[in-house]
């Protein structure tokens, strides 16, 4: 069990990494000043949300008698709009990860399994939002 409580805390930090690398100012900075105002709208709910999700795995590490470690920033490129395409990928990143956290360590989480549920519900509508910006040609392999 033990292991398995590791393993939990690892996978939160994951989450936590890419929740705080939203909220990094210096990396969106520079392409806000490009987007329209719708791309910007959603770019900041995303900023938002991430904000708040980085909030609700802090709280459930404290709960769950974690500590987690500093997240390293997260670099984005962005030469134009392909910074959707990155968005996208760590949306549907985070919602999978969530999904199994919820399925793998619901002995672990107890109640707090719907949580993770929830969070999974929200990066799933995230990426939405996101999906109509994704250069699709970049998508084609």
């Amino acid at each position: 069990m033990e292991d398995k409580i590791l393993i939990l805390k690892g996978m939160i930090e994951k989450a936590y990494r890419i929740e705080a690398g939203f909220e990094n100012e210096a990396y969106f900075h520079g392409f806000i000043e490009v987007l329209d105002d719708e791309q910007k709208r959603v770019l900041l709910k995303l900023i938002m949300d991430s904000e708040k999700h980085k909030i609700t795995l802090e709280k459930l590490a404290k709960i769950l008698g974690f500590e987690l470690s500093k997240p390293e920033e997260i670099k984005f490129s962005y030469d134009d709009n392909r910074i959707f395409n990155e968005i996208y990928e760590l949306e549907i990143t985070a919602k999978i990860l969530y999904e199994q956290i919820s399925e793998r360590f619901a002995d672990i989480l107890g109640e707090n399994v719907e949580i993770f549920k929830e969070l999974a519900r929200e990066e799933e509508m995230h990426a939405k939002l996101v999906e109509k910006y994704v250069d699709r040609t970049l998508r084609i392999v």
